[in-house]
């Protein structure tokens, strides 16, 4: 571990590792029967928002979506998997990378990755002010 000038000691992109898993339900499909994107969407910022707030030790809000591909449909009953991961830590802000697979939950069928994001966050204290985050190594 390395403490950077502000005192706070870093961290690296694992600690900051979450995943999070989601059986899609035919009450998130849209007309042509695939999974909704906003639906995806939410499950990406949720994730990104815990790895944020796990490198920063508290709460963590989104600032920008710097980039969002949908690379194939999602389907009712589809398992999705959320993995994301800090990719980096300024001051108080920090960048996620998200990416998302899908798998049939009730079978042994192929993992398909079927969206990707990167997301920039700023720490913010009890008040709502942006606050210094830990460096990462």
């Amino acid at each position: 571990m390395q403490e950077d000038p502000d005192g706070l000691t870093g961290k690296t992109s694992e600690d900051s590792h979450v995943l999070l898993a989601h059986i899609m339900s035919e009450h998130d499909t849209n007309l042509y029967g695939s999974i909704h994107g906003g639906v995806v969407m939410k499950l990406m910022d949720d994730a990104a928002a815990a790895a944020a707030g796990r490198h920063a030790d508290g709460p963590a809000v989104t600032v920008s979506v710097n980039r969002m591909t949908f690379l194939a449909p999602v389907k009712a009953g589809d398992l999705l998997t959320v993995r994301a991961r800090l990719a980096r830590a300024g001051r108080t802000s920090m960048d996620v990378d998200v990416r998302v697979t899908a798998e049939r939950w009730n079978s042994a069928g192929p993992v398909t990755e079927v969206s990707t994001a990167h997301l920039t966050f700023v720490a913010v204290d009890a008040e709502g002010k942006p606050r210094v985050v830990p460096p990462l190594l």
